[in-house]
């Protein structure tokens, strides 16, 4: 039980302090216009799911930066497939705004897409070390 408890504490950090913390005010200060509440609730819920995944199925002696940083990626990669990708095949944008619509401190959609991404990814790996120095036990 105390297991149990802890990974959902952890992925409450994770989702909290990546989401509400760096992408939050990543796209507060470098993006224009700022996305829409429904796109960080959304998010805030994708990043608590796949964190409880995450902290579940890996051994908590043996997770490094290294793996840390592979979760860190993959998370960012299907939120873009989930918010970009699919978007644009169904020409259907359930939340936020789409990717065309959003500038990264005017660097165009290849560039904003990487920036993004990279955001997304330091957003879990922050949100993993917030979780693994104040909850998150061996």
């Amino acid at each position: 039980m105390n297991k149990f408890i802890n990974t959902v504490l952890g992925s409450l950090v994770i989702s909290i302090v990546g989401v509400l913390g760096v992408d939050y005010f990543s796209h507060l200060l470098l993006s224009n216009p700022m996305e829409t509440g429904a796109y960080f609730l959304t998010k805030l819920t994708w990043f608590f799911i796949f964190s409880i995944v995450f902290l579940s199925v890996t051994n908590s002696e043996k997770r490094n930066f290294i793996k840390v940083l592979g979760a860190g990626i993959l998370v960012s990669l299907i939120w873009g497939a989930y918010y970009n990708v699919l978007p644009v095949l169904f020409d259907f944008y359930p939340f936020g705004i789409p990717l065309e619509g959003l500038s990264f401190l005017g660097m165009g959609l290849l560039g904003t897409g990487l920036a993004f991404g990279t955001v997304h990814t330091l957003a879990f790996v922050v949100g993993y070390y917030a979780a693994k120095y104040s909850i998150i036990k061996k």
